[in-house]
């Protein structure tokens, strides 16, 4: 049976009988960045990277509460200097290791080694043709890196370009470049600190609807096309389990529902009764939100119920109204 079969009996028995197991869990292996991309806030110049002894602890812990994907994130991941060795131990305890980064730091022997340690997919951002204010990661900076990939990496790839860091004519030409070299091009829509859509302009609505057409197809469950809804109507009606099927794992070792939301028990004490109760809450930033892991994950439980008490929403912190990150 081929990886993504057995990926796909392992999301059905989520589905069907175990509703409490965890389907996606973000691990930040380090806040330390090379860059400091302007919607971006999940980032500085100064922190040391997470103790690969601190990390083991968490993915061993994901793995007892049954996680299905690791996504190893940052911060820069490739900054942290056992990022491979990251990679095998998650494949190791029986979970399918995701990475996102930059690219900046990718050289063939760093994508062999990611090959050699099981690593299943990585995720890029490229957001314009050429570098610019908003952001340095650009097609022309990349492309080498992405040649790279496309010449080694026995790993799936996803391109993701956020709309509005450039032009939106940029996008366009980015995911048609990513198309060309065999790659996944996704589009997501810039958000406030909240996760909420910000404005959209009508250029930058038809370059979603481009790429939208233009992208490779994907599994229904990683599909994205609650951002049509997003678009079209400003909100969207859906039952988000963030918390049980989604969550987010600080630096520090706590639990965030989303990166939005502001952290609370460290992950050694988080157990079936808080995945029980966040799978029951309800979200009142839901509405708005761009969080695509959060939607991704709690699309196997569309028809559950919803029976807790609602969580507090979050509230805005950003350095400075109107900035955004990617989603």
């Amino acid at each position: 049976m081929t990886s993504n079969g057995r990926l796909f009996l392992r999301l059905a028995a989520c589905a069907v009988l175990e509703p409490y197991r965890p389907v996606l869990a973000n691990l930040i292996v380090t806040r330390r960045c090379n860059l400091s991309c302007a919607y971006c806030h999940e980032f500085d110049k100064v922190s040391p990277p997470v103790s690969a002894a601190a990390l083991r602890e968490r993915i061993d812990h994901l793995a007892r509460l049954g996680t299905v994907f690791v996504t190893l994130t940052g911060g820069e991941t490739l900054l942290h200097p056992d990022i491979v060795e990251l990679v095998a131990y998650v494949n190791e305890r029986g979970m399918t290791p995701l990475l996102n980064t930059n690219g900046f730091l990718l050289t063939r022997e760093r994508i062999e080694a990611l090959n050699q340690a099981g690593l299943y997919g990585m995720q890029l951002s490229i957001d314009s043709v050429a570098p610019g204010k908003v952001s340095r990661k650009s097609l022309k900076t990349l492309l080498p890196k992405l040649e790279l990939l496309a010449a080694h990496a026995r790993f799936k790839v996803r391109v993701n370009t956020v709309l509005g860091a450039g032009p939106p004519e940029e996008a366009i030409e980015v995911a048609r470049r990513v198309t060309e070299l065999g790659f996944e091009a996704k589009c997501s829509l810039a958000r406030d600190a909240c996760g909420a859509l910000l404005p959209v302009d009508d250029r930058t609505r038809a370059a979603y609807d481009e790429i939208q057409r233009m992208g490779r197809r994907v599994p229904s469950y990683l599909s994205e096309d609650f951002q049509v809804t997003l678009l079209r109507d400003g909100r969207i009606d859906w039952k988000c389990r963030a918390g049980a099927r989604y969550f987010h794992v600080t630096e520090d070792g706590r639990v965030q529902l989303c990166p939005a939301h502001p952290a609370g028990i460290p992950l050694a004490e988080y157990g079936r009764a808080d995945i029980e109760r966040a799978f029951h809450q309800v979200k009142p930033c839901a509405a708005t939100c761009t969080q695509a892991y959060a939607h991704q994950a709690s699309r196997l439980d569309r028809l559950r119920p919803q029976r807790g008490p609602a969580v507090a929403a979050p509230a805005i912190d950003a350095p400075a109204p109107g900035v955004a990150q990617a989603a």
